[in-house]
C-alpha cells in the first residue's frame, strides 16, 4: 500500500520535521502518519541523519589572502584569450559527437558515390557472354541426349555466326 500523502507534500514535511521547523501540532500528526507508513518513515530517517551530520559539520576558516588570491585569478583569466576561455570552459566532450557524426556522413558520401561511378564495362564483355551462351546451349544438348532426344535434326533458329 502507498503512502496517503502526495510526494510533494511527504518531501516538504519530512525536511521541516528533520529540520525541527514544524509546529507542535503539524509535529504530531506526521509522527502519527510515520507509525503507519514506513516509506516515509524511512526517508524522515535518512533525512534526520543529514541533518545531524550537517549540524557537526563546521567550515573551514577561510585565509586572510582570500579576497586578494581570488581578485589575481579573475584578472588572469581576463588577461588570457577568449578562445582559451572557451576552449577551457568547454572542453572537447561537444566536439566528439559532431566529429562522430561528420566521419559517419563522409563514409556515407563515399560509399553512395562508389555505387553511382561504377567502372565502364570491358570491350570483351559481349565475347564472354556468347562464351557462356555456347556452354550452356552444349549443356542443354547434353541434357537432351541422356533423355533420348535425336538433337542432329533439330536446326538453329538463325542463320546467325557466332
Amino acid at each position: 500500500m502507498g503512502c496517503s500523502l502526495k510526494k510533494s507534500v511527504a518531501e516538504e514535511l519530512i525536511v521541516a520535521y528533520a529540520a525541527r521547523m514544524l509546529d507542535a501540532h503539524a509535529e504530531a500528526a506526521f509522527e502519527r502518519h510515520l507509525e503507519s507508513c514506513a516509506g516515509c518513515r524511512e526517508l524522515a530517517a535518512q533525512q534526520r541523519a543529514v541533518w545531524s551530520v550537517l549540524e557537526e559539520w563546521h567550515p573551514l576558516p577561510v585565509s586572510p589572502d582570500f579576497d586578494r588570491k581570488l581578485a589575481q585569478r579573475i584578472e588572469h583569466t581576463k588577461q588570457s584569450g577568449w578562445g582559451q576561455n572557451l576552449f577551457r570552459t568547454w572542453g572537447w566532450r561537444p566536439l566528439i559527437p559532431l566529429a562522430a557524426a561528420c566521419i559517419v556522413l563522409l563514409f556515407a558520401f563515399l560509399l553512395k558515390d562508389n555505387d553511382r561511378a561504377s567502372p565502364p564495362a570491358p570491350a570483351n564483355q559481349p565475347r564472354v557472354r556468347i562464351e557462356q551462351q555456347v556452354e550452356h546451349a552444349l549443356d542443354d544438348m547434353d541434357m537432351l541426349k541422356q533423355i533420348g532426344v535425336d538433337v542432329s535434326s533439330v536446326k538453329p533458329r538463325s542463320s546467325q555466326k557466332i
